[in-house]
């Protein structure tokens, strides 16, 4: 079938942008009715609270529903392209391996730095009923983490991983930095504009504004991964490791009985030691990460 040309072909950037707001809309209702489907199958009931297990209830609801509004119209989004699932969204190439050792310090400093913007952000005053909103939206998104989170097992911690991590990782990568990010940049032939309009729209997404800095932060991060090392599995290692880390300090904090939820990392002894420490690191990791793609580009260092 070599004959037949790749969908996109002679399509314009927005016609292309409607079909992939197509596909993400129509991956959304088909996927979430699957998830749904499954789990009334397994559990009897289409009410969480009513299921046996409704952490598992919502493990899998979040997994299909991340997957069908993410991953496949990622993926088919790239295949209309030039008829290749892994080639518009550069995820047929490895990145260096001086890039990923960088991207693994980094994913351990970032974190008190994620946590004291994150604390400044929620000091940011708001309009009353724009903050009640706000306040809704945190409180339904905890209440789900309380769910998934509120068991200390073993079995718990592995379901978190694969359903706060790695599926976010990948589905969301493959989206964002992979298709938004790649549909900017050939658009308007601004890398660096492609990558802050891609970050805010990964942040808003996520519909949690007392975190939105931080997170914008994190999506411009994640798509200077993919620009410097021009392979998508950089920024889903780094976005893997963030999310398995957090997951893994709620875990080991919460089973000391400490509340993360009341608790502020400016409070904690040493806390501007570690920030200016986190900051140098990152600091240095970012300029060695830049230099190493700089290398690559000007062929001082093979690619791998």
């Amino acid at each position: 079938m070599d004959f037949i040309r790749p969908f996109f072909e002679g399509k314009n950037r927005f016609t292309q942008t409607l079909f992939l707001l197509l596909f993400v809309v129509a991956g959304a209702i088909v996927f979430t009715a699957l998830g749904q489907l499954i789990v009334s199958g397994i559990y009897h009931t289409t009410n969480m609270y009513e299921a046996s297990s409704p952490s598992n209830y919502v493990r899998i609801t979040q997994t299909f529903a991340s997957i069908g509004m993410f991953l496949i119209p990622a993926l088919m989004f790239a295949y209309c392209q030039d008829k290749q699932w892994w080639n518009y969204n550069e995820a047929n190439r490895k990145p260096h391996h001086l890039l990923v050792n960088a991207a693994l310090v980094l994913s351990i400093v970032v974190l008190p730095l994620v946590a004291i913007l994150s604390q400044w952000n929620e000091a940011i005053p708001f309009p009353e009923k724009m903050a009640t909103w706000m306040h809704s939206m945190e409180d339904q998104s905890k209440l789900v983490l309380h769910l998934l989170t509120v068991d200390h097992s073993t079995n718990t911690l592995l379901l978190n991983l694969f359903t706060l991590a790695l599926v976010p990782a990948v589905c969301e990568e493959f989206m964002f930095q992979g298709t938004i990010q790649t549909l900017i940049t050939k658009w308007s032939a601004k890398p660096h504009l492609a990558i802050w309009i891609t970050a805010v729209i990964f942040s808003a997404i996520h519909l949690e504004f007392y975190g939105f800095i931080p997170r914008m932060l994190l999506g411009a991060y994640l798509g200077y991964l993919l620009y410097w090392s021009g392979s998508l599995w950089l920024p889903i290692l780094a976005h893997f490791l963030h999310n398995a880390l957090t997951v893994l300090v709620d875990y080991t904090f919460q089973g000391r009985g400490i509340d993360l939820d009341n608790m502020r990392f400016s409070d904690i002894h040493g806390a501007m030691p570690i920030i200016i420490g986190c900051t140098l690191v990152t600091a240095m990791s970012l300029v060695f990460m830049w230099r190493v793609q700089r290398d690559i580009k000007e062929g001082a260092l093979k690619k791998k």
